[in-house]
């Protein structure tokens, strides 16, 4: 059995706004093992970049509510004070690709000193030399050739840059790398090469991923554990093998009915509505104004049942044993 590299239990990340509140990340818990893949998928606004930024503490001033256990690697890194989780964790040890990074790097610096500085900030023992040999072997492992460091980012394309941003995050080694939507502003062909890429890369270095998506489709590609988010809760936790297949929540089931695929010849379907507002959620199920399956007790908040093959489900459709009550 594989190590638990992560495990998160209770989290939550609240932002203080004049209406109230927004509960951005409410009550989130899961574990996640050594050199596998994690996709958080579900839709825009549901809390899945809260999520990471709460895990890696990319925090606005506006947090009300920052609380829970993120342990790494057997520790809870959340006791950490700011200076010793910047030195010791961030970057170090969990990386982050943000979304639209490849627009983040700095037009007025080459490659090559981008990708060094967190090398030589984190490691004051480092050369420089040192330091150019680690990013000339990051490039080679995202598939860019090293003569493209001396260049700037305006003179890569979309998926270069990308390329290089990912080649930053690996760049200190670290255990866990957190993609943020890294194919989200691609076209279909530089997506499909990103995730190549990104796949050659966990088999041959056992990388970590948590991968941040919308796209269930590309989630697929990558993914071995999916985690499906409804207005900042984790609704349904499963591995993909499973996922798949047997979706179990509702609004999981949605979500996978509204893919095409071209082995079948199905109608697509949407959710009706609107997801709930963060900031004043229903007391009850978050998603039962929008569930075709609701009932009397889904204005009760559901717990989280856990059902066969480890997956685990935030329904009231399913009682305690993981039976299902109500068709």
């Amino acid at each position: 059995m594989s190590k638990v590299l992560l495990d998160v239990r209770n989290l939550k990340l609240y932002f203080r706004t004049r209406s109230g509140p927004v509960q951005a990340v409410d009550n989130v818990s899961f574990q996640l093992e050594e050199g596998k893949t994690l996709a958080v998928v579900g839709e825009s606004g549901c809390g899945k970049t809260s999520l990471t930024k709460a895990i890696l503490r990319l925090l606005p001033r506006n947090v009300e509510t920052y609380e829970g256990e993120v342990i790494f690697e057997g520790e809870d890194i959340m006791k950490y004070n700011e200076d010793k989780f910047r030195k010791e964790v961030r970057w170090s040890k969990i990386a982050m690709v943000p979304q639209a990074s490849m627009n983040s790097l700095n037009p007025v610096l080459r490659i090559e000193d981008q990708l060094m500085e967190p090398l030589l900030l984190h490691d004051r023992t480092m050369t420089k030399k040192k330091a150019l040999d680690r990013v000339k072997e990051v490039f080679n492992i995202v598939g860019l050739p090293t003569d493209f460091l001396r260049r700037y980012p305006f003179e890569l394309s979309g998926g270069m840059r990308q390329r290089a941003t990912i080649a930053m995050a690996l760049a200190a080694n670290p255990k866990l790398v957190v993609l943020d939507e890294p194919s989200s502003a691609l076209d279909l062909l530089t997506q499909a090469n990103l995730m190549n890429v990104l796949k050659r890369i966990k088999q041959e270095y056992k990388t970590t991923f948590i991968l941040i998506t919308h796209d269930i489709g590309t989630a697929s590609e990558l993914a071995d554990e999916i985690a499906v988010m409804y207005a900042g809760e984790m609704v349904e936790y499963s591995s993909a093998e499973y996922f798949y297949t047997d979706a179990h929540h509702p609004y999981s089931r949605k979500l996978m009915a509204s893919v095409p695929t071209l082995r079948e010849d199905k109608e697509l379907q949407f959710i009706p509505g609107q997801p709930p507002s963060l900031i004043n959620p229903p007391s009850g199920c978050r998603y039962a104004a929008r569930c075709e399956k609701r009932f009397e007790k889904c204005s009760e908040h559901p717990c989280t049942v856990e059902l066969e093959h480890g997956a685990k489900v935030q329904c009231w459709l399913y009682d305690e044993t993981g039976e299902v009550k109500h068709a």
